[in-house]
C-alpha cells in the first residue's frame, strides 16, 4: 500500500516538474526585435497662445529587452507626425505640422504577467515642418532646433505570442522653437501603438506566460 502511494506520488512530482519546466521554457521567450505603429494626437504647450491637437501617426522598430525579473528596458526608433493648432488673440487661426525622428528609450516594469508600466527619455530631431494658414503653406523647418527632448511614459500589455499595446504620454522639456522668446512653445502627445516581435530571444531568468 505505502509502496503504491509512494509511486502515485513519485508519478505525481515528475508530471508537475514537467509541467513547470515547460512552463518556464515558454516564459523565457519574450525580449525581441519588433516593428509598432499607431496613432496620436499632438498638440504644443506655450504661453499667451490657445493650442489645439491634431491627429498624427508614428511608426518604427523597438527592442523589448529583459535586464531582471520584471524589468526590461526597449530602445526605439521612430518617425512621428506631431504639431499643433495655434488660435491667436484676435481669432486668426492656423496649423502647424512636423516630422520628427524620435528615439525613446523606457524602462518597463511588469505588474502582471503582461500588464506593465514604462516610463523614460525621448529624443528627437525634426525632418520636416510646415504651416498652414490662409496666406496657404511655407515650410518653418529653419525654425526648429535641431534636437527635442522630454519625458514618455505610460502603461501596455505584452502577449508572449509578440503582440505588444501600449498608451504613452510625451512631453517635451526644451521648445521646439529656436527662435521663439515669447511663446517656449514645446511638444506634447499621446500615443496609442500596437507592436509585433517578429524575433523573440530566450531570457532564462524572464518568468511570464501569457
Amino acid at each position: 500500500m505505502w509502496a503504491t502511494k509512494r509511486s502515485t506520488m513519485r508519478t505525481r512530482s515528475t508530471v508537475l516538474v514537467a509541467i513547470l519546466a515547460t512552463g518556464a521554457s515558454i516564459q523565457a521567450q519574450y525580449s525581441g526585435i519588433g516593428i509598432k505603429g499607431g496613432i496620436q494626437a499632438s498638440t504644443a504647450h506655450a504661453i499667451l497662445i490657445r493650442t489645439g491637437p491634431i491627429p498624427g501617426a508614428t511608426a518604427g522598430v523597438y527592442v523589448p529587452w529583459g535586464i531582471a525579473p520584471k524589468i526590461e528596458v526597449q530602445p526605439e526608433v521612430l518617425v512621428s507626425t506631431l504639431g499643433t493648432k495655434w488660435t491667436e488673440p484676435d481669432g486668426d487661426s492656423y496649423t502647424e505640422r512636423s516630422l520628427y525622428l524620435q528615439v525613446p528609450v523606457t524602462f518597463k516594469y511588469f505588474l502582471t504577467n503582461g500588464f506593465n508600466l514604462a516610463a523614460g527619455f525621448q529624443f528627437g530631431k525634426p525632418m520636416a515642418a510646415q504651416v498652414t494658414g490662409r496666406e496657404g503653406t511655407r515650410d518653418v523647418l529653419e525654425r526648429y532646433e535641431n534636437l527635442d527632448m522630454g519625458f514618455v511614459g505610460g502603461a501596455g500589455m505584452g502577449f508572449q505570442h509578440g503582440l505588444d499595446l501600449s498608451l504613452r504620454l510625451y512631453s517635451a522639456n526644451t521648445r521646439f522653437h529656436g527662435d521663439d522668446d515669447a511663446l517656449f512653445a514645446k511638444n506634447r502627445s499621446i500615443q496609442l501603438m500596437v507592436g509585433y516581435r517578429f524575433v523573440q530571444f530566450r531570457r532564462s531568468y524572464t518568468r511570464r506566460r501569457d
